[in-house]
């Protein structure tokens, strides 16, 4: 498997693509999606996104509801899925795309049931490093079971780093599929380092006064996150470092508290602020000196690669692809607040601060042109 730059040929007729997602808002891989439907979109492909939840996201492109998951129990959800299902191949049927995605786990399960029903080619999109976990033991071996199945008929699988592919592969969910690894794409007109006065207007508009240096935390809260450890490594940070301050994205403080006190953690709040949602996430980055990553568990972080374009050094633990596309000036650390509290240290100093440079990264256009030659690929060419 190699990662070349396959570029789409002049003349070519747009192709219909068919997305099939759990939603477009949540995580980074829904994210993402959006961002390559809208970049595909504008490159003038006919794309439809199929998603199993609701969305309240405004596209240029179509949208399909094919389930609106509001009934929960294990007897409703099975239904629901069914039901989505059904939708999903009365909508091939319809459509006539020219290439079905799956966009994660049970995305990908429907999408290769419904491509073999219309004989369409099918894609499988891996955006995790291991498969996302449905709860109870049979759910999952029922869940690893039928991906299984379905990565085996892929015509294609995409992953977002070579971990991914390396990881499906030793636990047997891969064997001889042909498979392509494509780097998540960011907006490289956004995403740049920063100059001083950018740096310091970003802290004036996040309502930042504290001069020092800002570890910044982007992420959620869930348990491939490992909030707990984020916290152990504030509060040793804070004790460390008298001049440091941190930035917290996507969480709020009342939630950040109440799991610092079940760990019986007290988090001095006036030298950590928390940003629950930031549309103008730059800002994050450009008022930072550092971005810490404590997950047990990742795909691609959009955060790790949006954090390096703007030329930020990265501490992470050894999660997702992040030590593969590693800069000069990142660390992969243990997963303990030791480790990160002495990586800290260590990037902070004056010489450490001259590693830090332009990351190599993929812009959006890009990825999507990368795309956009891989689907081609698996279509026959008469249809081309």
């Amino acid at each position: 498997m190699r990662e070349t730059a396959f570029l789409p040929k002049l003349n070519e007729r747009p192709l219909r693509i068919l997305f099939v997602a759990g939603a477009l808002s949540g995580g980074g891989a829904e994210r993402q999606l959006l961002q390559l439907a809208t970049e595909l979109h504008k490159l003038g492909q006919l794309v439809t996104v199929a998603t199993i939840t609701s969305n309240n996201v405004d596209t240029e492109f179509q949208q399909v509801e094919l389930w609106n998951g509001k009934r929960r129990t294990k007897v409703g959800t099975l239904w629901g899925l069914a039901g989505a299902l059904f939708r999903l191949r009365g909508l091939c049927a319809a459509e006539r795309p020219d290439v079905i995605v799956g966009w994660l786990s049970i995305p990908i399960v429907l999408a290769s049931i419904a491509s073999r029903s219309r004989r369409i080619p099918f894609v499988a999109s891996l955006r995790n490093s291991v498969p996302e976990k449905l709860s109870g033991r049979y759910r999952e071996k029922l869940q690893y079971a039928t991906l299984r199945w379905s990565l085996r008929k892929t015509n294609l699988i995409i992953a977002n780093s070579r971990t991914a592919i390396k990881i499906y592969t030793e636990l047997g969910l891969i064997r001889k599929s042909p498979s392509r690894v494509i780097r998540n794409g960011i907006d490289t007109m956004e995403f740049k380092p920063a100059s001083a006065q950018s740096a310091n207007a970003a802290r004036a508009a996040l309502g930042i006064s504290h001069q020092g240096p800002i570890a910044l935390y982007v992420g959620r809260i869930c348990d491939e996150k490992d909030i707990p450890l984020l916290v152990r490594v504030i509060s040793a940070s804070l004790d460390c470092q008298q001049n440091l301050s941190w930035l917290v994205v996507g969480i709020t403080l009342e939630k950040f508290l109440a799991i610092a006190s079940a760990i019986d953690i007290n988090i001095p709040t006036d030298r950590v602020l928390f940003i629950p949602r930031l549309h103008q996430m730059v800002l994050a980055y450009n008022a930072s000196t550092i971005l810490c990553l404590t997950s047990k568990s990742e795909g691609s972080p959009n955060c790790v690669l949006e954090a390096r374009a703007c030329g930020i050094p990265v501490i992470s633990t050894d999660c997702g692809d992040v030590r593969e596309c590693m800069c000069p000036g990142d660390q992969i650390v243990a997963t303990n607040p030791k480790a990160f509290t002495d990586a800290i240290n260590e990037v902070l100093l004056p010489e450490s601060q001259q590693l830090r440079h332009e990351a190599q990264v993929v812009s959006m256009n890009e990825c999507a042109k990368l795309w956009l030659s891989a689907l081609r690929s698996v279509i026959p060419a008469k249809a081309n």
